[in-house]
């Protein structure tokens, strides 16, 4: 979900007085604002812009910040920008484990200056599908394109991988903040190399129990119903894929 809104707030740096050649860059930081929901996989993204207004190169940077309750993959932003060029980061931004509902704030600064934007922080919506309560997302391995949370983002073209090919087994694992209780898993893999065989888990004290096996599978979805089970941890283990050799490929999960 990346708000469409486009009110950008602008920050330059003071012209060098070095004659009409002399370079200048600003900052701008869209949406203006952002409205996430609690939970690993429920973030958003801003789009810091870096702008190169003179007509010779120059390196700019912007540093970030935001309190505890928010999580920001990086702290600076530092390139090089020839003349007349804007460079464009994303820059994802989610709410930390245990982070309550409120407004808080990212600063984005340059040469002084700084740009608030308001992120809105709110529980979840209810939802029959538990994935979207989730606390945590774990997995046993991942490539830097295919993380977990590909695999609980709704997107049919995302997809979490393993990052271990030829090795078995892998694993896929959500947590909540408190039991939920779950009777129903819904996998999604691919139509091509697709997963064969899989256990689902939960988790029971210490322990992890199977409720369901899958074997032989071919179907691009496949459906696992279960006594319910009330927990706070499923886990979903990979054993092999339709193809030697292959990696864990989860294109979705829905848990209920």
């Amino acid at each position: 979900m990346i708000w469409i809104a486009t009110a950008a707030l602008l920050l330059s740096r003071a012209v060098v007085p070095a004659g009409p050649a002399a370079a200048h860059n600003g900052v701008t930081v869209d949406p203006d604002g952002l409205r996430i929901t609690t939970g690993q996989c429920n973030g958003d993204e801003l789009t810091v812009r870096l702008t190169n207004t003179g007509r010779k190169a120059i390196y700019a940077d912007a540093s970030l910040s935001a309190p505890a309750e928010l999580h920001l993959p990086r702290t600076l932003i530092s390139t090089w920008l020839p003349p007349r060029y804007t460079s464009s980061v994303p820059v994802p931004v989610r709410a930390t484990d245990g982070a309550r509902p409120g407004t808080y704030h990212v600063r984005v600064s340059s040469r002084g200056r700084t740009a608030d934007v308001p992120v809105t922080v709110t529980d979840p919506p209810a939802s029959a599908d538990l994935v979207r309560s989730a606390a945590r997302v774990t997995v046993s391995s991942a490539r830097a394109d295919a993380a977990a949370c590909n695999a609980i983002d709704g997107n049919p073209v995302s997809m979490w991988i393993d990052a271990t090919g030829k090795r078995w087994p892998d694993w896929w694992r959500v947590d909540w903040a408190a039991a939920r209780r779950v009777s129903r898993v819904a996998v999604t893999t691919t139509a091509q190399w697709g997963l064969r065989d899989w256990d689902v888990q939960v988790a029971e004290g210490q322990r992890w129990v199977t409720v369901a096996s899958v074997r032989d599978n071919t179907a691009v979805e496949h459906v696992s119903q279960f006594a319910e089970r009330r927990t706070r941890s499923v886990r979903i283990v990979t054993r092999a894929g339709n193809q030697v050799n292959d990696v864990s490929r989860l294109v979705e999960v829905v848990i209920r």
